[in-house]
């Protein structure tokens, strides 16, 4: 099952800052800021699973988007992966405050305030790109249009040994480990010993 993640119109994620730029002879350096949403019912939807990047387009001023193959010789390469709670902007108050209000409303007791807003930094780089998707890319790359994930059931110990996890933490009852080749293992919070963000 293949998973595409389109920023330009994600619900659940917002990017704040890309920079994307090409490293001769083959490869392309990227960091990306951003926001995103998550919930109970979306990582029970891939709990027990690992997903894995399968390809990225990258695009830059007004070239054709060009698709970057990571099931091929190109290869995914994680330098850092920083995630924090993230500070609601005015929006979020306002619907978080209408959601009080709305519980208010309906007479429940009490509201579930768990942070369900992220905030993350990634920084890697795709390494080994072929000749011709090279040839391909824009002179001014510069975007990150999307990334392909496939969700395939897992263990934890798959895409590495242990120096390879870059990101361990435990978020609403879930675990999640995000591995240098990308590859992110959602599972049960009991069996990690990490971050708590519950």
């Amino acid at each position: 099952m293949n998973n595409t993640v389109r920023f330009d119109d994600a619900k659940r994620i917002r990017l704040s800052d890309v920079v994307v730029e090409t490293r001769p002879p083959d490869g392309l350096e990227f960091a990306v800021e951003g926001h995103l949403s998550v919930s109970e019912a979306l990582l029970g939807e891939f709990e027990g699973t690992t997903v894995n990047p399968v390809r990225v387009t990258v695009s830059g001023g007004d070239a054709d988007s060009v698709a970057l193959d990571l099931t091929g010789p190109a290869t995914l390469r994680l330098e850092t992966v920083d995630v924090g709670v993230a500070a609601p902007d005015r929006e979020d108050l306002a619907d978080g405050i209408d959601a009080l209000r709305s519980s208010a409303n309906d007479g429940r007791e009490s509201v579930d305030s768990r942070p369900d807003v992220l905030s993350f930094t990634v920084e890697g780089e795709i390494r080994d790109v072929p000749s011709e998707t090279v040839a391909a890319l824009p002179a001014d790359v510069s975007s990150l249009e999307s990334v392909t994930f496939a969700a395939d059931e897992s263990v934890r110990s798959d895409g590495g040994g242990g120096d390879d996890v870059i990101l361990e933490l435990s978020l609403l009852g879930y675990g999640i480990v995000v591995h240098r080749d990308g590859s992110i293992v959602v599972g049960n919070a009991d069996s990690l010993v990490t971050i708590d963000l519950d």
